[in-house]
């Protein structure tokens, strides 16, 4: 698959996923072995991601770094699932997530990785909003 082949399918299902209110490309970059993509998301609680992948390709798409930082309409942080090598005494090293008070484990992710998890908070977060409990999942 080619890297712009890639994008276009991520930016597809930015356009067809319910739980995306908006989103705007704030850059991308593709050529023949790199690129990468900088967007933005509005979601229907008006929280907001900030989403980075950069991608290699030698025949196949490889994300090498990526940051999906989620926000509350405030600004506080919710999660952000990173790459960054900052934090080796964890398992999963170089992969993690940050929480307002933690940072944990998590498996490596991409954007439609997030999406899912996203969607899937936001459904137990209405569920909480009517009386169950908000119980927080990572892969």
């Amino acid at each position: 698959m080619s890297i712009r082949r890639y994008f276009d399918e991520l930016k597809l299902r930015l356009v067809i996923d319910p739980t995306v209110e908006l989103f705007e490309v704030i850059s991308e970059k593709i050529e023949e072995k790199e690129g990468y993509l900088r967007v933005v998301i509005k979601l229907p609680d008006d929280s907001v991601m900030h989403c980075f992948e950069y991608v290699l390709s030698d025949g196949s798409i490889g994300i090498s770094k990526y940051s999906f930082h989620w926000q509350d309409v405030a600004g506080n942080l919710i999660y952000r699932w990173d790459n960054s090598p900052h934090h080796p005494e964890l398992d999963s090293f170089p992969y993690h997530v940050h929480t307002k008070d933690s940072v944990s484990v998590s498996s490596k992710m991409s954007l439609t990785k997030v999406l899912n998890e996203v969607k899937a908070l936001l459904k137990q977060q209405d569920v909480g909003a009517r009386g169950g409990e908000l119980v927080v999942g990572r892969e």
